[in-house]
């Protein structure tokens, strides 16, 4: 078993998880999911039934322990925020299945599509590995500016999931500034003894946060409006989203939000960036 769920609260935490998006806890799944025996998923259940009684009811028929309406009332003010961070943390757990024509099982929740960019296993962890120990790596890249693959120097600081695609985002000793690059199109990463120049600290885009103003797109008819209100916003006329400033570009295409309102209309794009203005000095073209 992994040491990480060894400890009471971090199994709490993760048949809680189990808890809000499946709506019910058994055996066999927490075997499946966690590795362990009967006995072992036996105690865990315990462990969340004694702690918390009042969140779970036995049902002999399935044999499960199902999410009653007084746990899910913990859940009834939570902030969307909140509520997206749960399902990423679930999904993770759980993984995601994407639903090809082909494929049979017993999952009901699905990706509509296959992951196209998933990078190198090892190219990921080199990575990874220099952040850790903060250190500097040559990488071979490809780029659309220049195709023929190149060799560069960088100080990588974090790895970055925007969209479908991973970018790690490091300072390139060539341009003296720090940038982003597709894992799909660095070749190989050459792991260097040399400490990195360069830090996350030392990014300001990196460090700046930008307060994003979602709104339904003004084109819309009231009734509209009020359907992407309930969908994104909760129920609010808007939403607010604080997203580091190197990141911004990757928010706005992910969710296909209109910059222009003059230019980009509905039905293509049904949500807007009230501060546009503000927010475009962090976007590619700026």
């Amino acid at each position: 078993m992994d040491q990480r769920n060894d400890s009471p609260q971090q199994r709490l935490t993760l048949l809680e998880l189990l808890l809000v998006w499946e709506g019910r806890i058994f055996r066999s799944r927490v075997c499946e999911l966690f590795g362990i025996g009967l006995p072992r998923a036996s105690q865990w259940i315990k462990e969340i039934r004694d702690l918390n009684p009042t969140w779970m009811q036995w049902d002999s028929k399935s044999r499960s322990y199902f999410a009653t309406p007084d746990f899910y009332r913990r859940y009834a003010k939570a902030s969307q925020a909140d509520i997206s961070e749960s399902l990423s943390r679930y999904l993770s757990m759980v993984g995601l299945p994407y639903a090809s024509a082909m494929e049979n099982g017993d999952s009901v929740a699905w990706s509509a599509t296959p992951s196209i960019t998933a990078p190198k296993p090892k190219i990921f962890a080199s990575l990874g590995n220099a952040i850790r120990q903060g250190k500097s790596v040559e990488i071979e890249y490809m780029s659309m500016s220049e195709p023929a693959p190149h060799r560069r120097t960088i100080f990588p600081h974090s790895l970055v999931l925007a969209g479908h695609r991973w970018h790690v985002r490091a300072f390139s000793e060539t341009h003296q500034e720090f940038r982003d690059y597709a894992l799909g199109r660095i070749i190989e990463v050459k792991p260097l003894a040399r400490l990195a120049d360069r830090a996350r600290f030392d990014d300001p885009d990196w460090n700046t946060k930008v307060k994003v103003r979602l709104v339904a797109h003004p084109e819309l008819s009231p009734a509209q409006a009020r359907v992407i209100q309930a969908e994104y916003f909760n129920g609010t006329a808007s939403r607010v989203e604080t997203c580091r400033a190197a990141l911004v570009p990757y928010f706005i295409q992910g969710i296909h939000a209109a910059m222009d309102t003059q230019t980009q209309h509905p039905p293509e794009y049904l949500i807007a960036v009230e501060n546009a203005r503000e927010v475009s000095k962090w976007l590619f073209n700026r």
